[in-house]
């Protein structure tokens, strides 16, 4: 085996574990409507309990196949939509707890971990706000902080990642007639070092994703959307030597289905299947969210 191969298998799991927890811990993963404002002064809290799991890896690090991947995580994001940036904006932080049971590329045996993961805080800054039309624009940026719960000798399965973040993300929405809502959003995800990988230094690439949705009211208190993510980038170093095979490339495909319990209540279901993957693990993501607005 070359000793890149080896690198490889050694490192492969971060990124696996990176694009898994987006949708739960690291709140990355966006829902249909999310964009959609209420009025300056209200208080949303929002508890998100999601699943992935995989049963495949695709790419050069796992040419055995024996790879797998389990992940639980429960996060709660707090948001309050506020005047004092000057116009609409939404100041908000993410706290995540992860549970990951995986066999990564290479290994020869499963590890499992769990704990407290890397915490979030920013918000949206919105350029338009008209919920009326419902029409809105923004840019949501979030900064995690790297205090979660890390291993450096197992960090392909920490709940932490050891490294600070930042993801952008620049949101369009624009309803359809009386019962349609379009979304498109363009997103970056960034990564500082980790300085305790294995022993060594840990770089990664940008991350760049498209999130669209396609939403519908079925009734007045319920709507059903369509998803498509697609990811490509990530690619890693270590110690300055970049690694072969390592760009990411992802594409998902889900439906989601909201519905509103009371003025106060919401709960959300979101489905979504890997339907074409490069250097990342292949498998399905299910979520479910609970809402309440103060």
């Amino acid at each position: 085996m070359t000793t890149s191969l080896m690198l490889q298998r050694f490192i492969i799991g971060l990124p696996a574990a990176l694009a898994l927890s987006a949708t739960t811990s690291q709140a990355a993963d966006l829902n249909a409507r999310d964009f959609l404002s209420a009025p300056a002064g209200t208080s949303i809290g929002v508890l998100y309990l999601g699943n992935e799991q995989a049963n495949r890896f695709h790419g050069a690090a796992d040419p055995e196949g024996n790879a797998r991947l389990d992940v639980n995580a429960l996060a709660y994001r707090q948001i309050w939509f506020s005047d004092i940036c000057g116009r609409l904006c939404t100041p908000q932080f993410v706290m995540p707890l992860v549970e990951v049971d995986a066999r990564l590329p290479g290994a020869a045996e499963r590890e499992r971990q769990s704990g407290l993961g890397d915490p979030q805080l920013g918000g949206t800054l919105f350029f338009v706000d008209r919920p009326e039309d419902r029409v809105a624009s923004g840019l949501l940026t979030m900064l995690t902080l790297p205090i979660g719960e890390y291993d450096g000798q197992r960090p392909g399965t920490s709940p932490g990642a050891n490294r600070w973040g930042a993801t952008f993300v620049f949101n369009y929405t624009r309803g359809v007639g009386e019962k349609w809502v379009l979304e498109a959003n363009l997103e970056a995800q960034l990564y500082g070092d980790n300085g305790d990988y294995l022993g060594m230094t840990l770089e990664q690439d940008p991350l760049y994703r498209l999130q669209a949705f396609a939403s519908y009211d079925l009734m007045d208190n319920t709507y059903g959307a369509l998803r498509l993510i697609h990811a490509e980038g990530g690619a890693l170093q270590l110690d300055g030597r970049a690694l072969d095979d390592t760009r990411q490339r992802y594409t998902q495909l889900g439906v989601e289905l909201g519905h509103q319990l009371s003025p106060r209540h919401q709960v959300m279901l979101a489905l979504s299947h890997n339907v074409d993957t490069d250097n990342a693990f292949h498998g399905s993501q299910a979520l479910l969210r609970l809402a309440r607005v103060w």
